[in-house]
């Protein structure tokens, strides 16, 4: 007999990175989730090595912060060599550099272990239900749900209806095919060879480059990673015309391996033929359906953003869903959509840009690049400077659920500085602010009686946060200054923090009413009281 169907708020497709912080981020609030993956177990190998500060901020909100850190590595430094055993012809720096959010600007990890902790934060939560070795083979979509059939490795098969179904099932997502959504393409489409080892020890070897290397010959570009642990990587790109099979024959990648490692102390687990493609969803969602991660978009690797847009993609999701599920106007998803589509995009742009860079194999342009750009970055501090800030600034959010103040404040993440309140132990930022809206201000600034804080909080969850320099009851302390330099840069009293951290306006206590009205307006008004308790949940 057929077994009954079973009935959730969200199905999500795909425990990759995306699908699995996804579900972490919804597993607090409460909704019913049904996973399902492919996979019965994490892949072997990685497919992704390095995460920022703001997917270590995503982590932190989901409360697995302290396990990601303990088996990766931060790092700050990558070199551009044009030959393995030449000097650097410059060197610069990766991520943020002054610990602006709250965590070390960069991180290398190995996947299939970081894969293992988000799949154990899911195992946290009652109301998430996982279901491994099951795929999705058909997906009906009517006005109130989507209607999904799975097939399990063991020969069963059910039935599972949902209010929304999250597509995070990769780059040759069944979901994205199924609801008839396109990919877009920016034509960048370069085959390379990526080998993954492992130290024979299984420690970090000291004989290897401690950090990350562009090696920009011409003749042969490759890219090194020192990941965490024992583990390194080596990519590189597909020359001479060769077939997948000769590019991957294992005899040539010993021989390009031969000049970076002493083959004799490391296993090659994996070779493996990539082509690395810049496409993105024409659109990311029909009524019920969504996309997220490489599903939605699939970028180069030159900056190191393909997982860490994932991360942001459910960041940005599971707040809005825990809203629309509660009785907020669908719209705020088709805002996920404009907010998310265009900073990926802008962040595609940028790494074809580098990726043209660094692996360019015309003489005049590899002339060009190493004399008027490399060398002279590597001399002069400030070419340095605006080569690192144009390749690691925080691309602030342009479209979307984001207030009018855009030039200055609204639609840019906001800091995560130590703060202290008062009688008790430093934390940072965002374990004050909680997991909705906040709004933080200066001491004094703003009451709970202000008309407009009413009006919010009849409508949403608020949380208010007010700092001070010194430390007072009522108040955090601002340890170092930091919350009090950014008001001042920006001439502010409050800022409104949306529960993925960056803010949807701020301003001086005269434009509190203006500010907080176009949020609420696009929470349809006035709240339902479902919606009410939802929130406070």
């Amino acid at each position: 007999m057929k077994p009954e169907t079973l009935n959730c708020d969200i199905v999500v497709v795909g425990l990759g990175p995306s699908g699995a912080m996804l579900a972490n981020l919804l597993g607090p609030r409460a909704w019913s989730v049904v996973a399902i993956e492919r996979d019965e177990d994490v892949y072997y190998a990685p497919r992704a090595v390095h995460f920022d500060d703001e997917a270590m901020r995503i982590f932190q909100a989901a409360g697995l912060a302290d396990e990601i850190a303990g088996t990766s590595e931060s790092f700050s430094d990558m070199e551009l060599r044009l030959n393995i055993d030449r000097p650097p012809v410059m060197r610069t720096k990766i991520g943020s550099q002054d610990g602006r959010y709250g965590h070390a600007g960069a991180w290398w990890f190995h996947q299939p272990t970081l894969e293992r902790h988000l799949r154990e934060g899911v195992a946290r939560y009652a109301n998430v239900t996982t279901l491994y070795g099951a795929a999705v083979h058909s997906l009906t979509e009517d006005d109130h749900g989507v209607t999904v059939e799975v097939a399990t490795n063991d020969g069963s098969s059910r039935t599972v209806r949902c209010r929304y179904l999250i597509g995070c099932d990769g780059g040759r997502s069944f979901v994205r095919k199924a609801a008839g959504l396109a990919l877009d393409s920016a034509k960048f489409d370069e085959a390379w060879v990526v080998v993954d080892a492992k130290t024979r020890s299984g420690k970090k070897d000291p004989r290897l480059p401690a950090n990350h290397i562009q090696v920009c010959n011409r003749v042969q570009p490759v890219t090194y990673v020192p990941m965490a642990g024992p583990y390194y990587e080596w990519q590189f790109m597909v020359t001479g015309g060769k077939t997948e099979r000769e590019a991957t024959d294992p005899q040539l990648v010993r021989e390009q391996l031969r000049p970076f490692v002493d083959l004799d102390t490391v296993e090659i687990t994996r070779i493996a033929y990539y082509r690395f493609h810049a496409l993105w969803a024409r659109n990311w969602r029909t009524r019920r359906v969504i996309l997220a991660g490489d599903s939605a978009h699939q970028m180069p690797p030159f900056l190191g953003q393909g997982m860490c847009s994932g991360i942001r993609d459910a960041s940005s999701l599971s707040w809005r869903l825990n809203l629309v599920l509660a009785g907020a106007p669908d719209g705020l998803l088709s805002d996920y959509e404009t907010e998310r589509a265009g900073h990926v995009r802008a962040i595609i742009q940028g790494a074809m840009f580098l990726g043209r860079l660094i692996q360019t194999r015309r003489l005049l342009i590899a002339l060009l690049r190493n004399n008027l750009l490399f060398r002279p970055a590597n001399r002069v501090p400030f070419l340095n400077r605006l080569i690192y800030q144009t390749a690691n600034r925080k691309r602030p959010l342009t479209n979307g659920l984001i207030g009018r103040n855009r030039r200055r404040i609204a639609g840019h993440l906001a800091p995560q500085p130590k703060v202290q309140a008062y009688g008790a132990k430093a934390v940072p930022l965002d374990d004050v602010l909680g997991n909705d809206f906040a709004l933080l201000f200066r001491r004094d600034a703003i009451s709970n009686l202000h008309p407009a804080v009413k009006r919010a909080r009849e409508q949403l969850t608020l949380k208010l946060v007010s700092f001070d320099v010194k430390a007072l009851p009522g108040s955090v302390l601002d340890m170092e200054g930091k919350l009090d330099a950014w008001f001042r840069q920006h001439r502010i009293d409050f800022v409104l923090i949306r529960p993925d951290r960056y803010v949807f306006d701020g301003g001086k206590i005269s434009q509190l009413n203006a500010t907080i009205t176009p949020l609420l307006q696009a929470m349809g008004g006035r709240t339902s009281p479902q919606l009410k308790l939802a929130l406070a949940a």
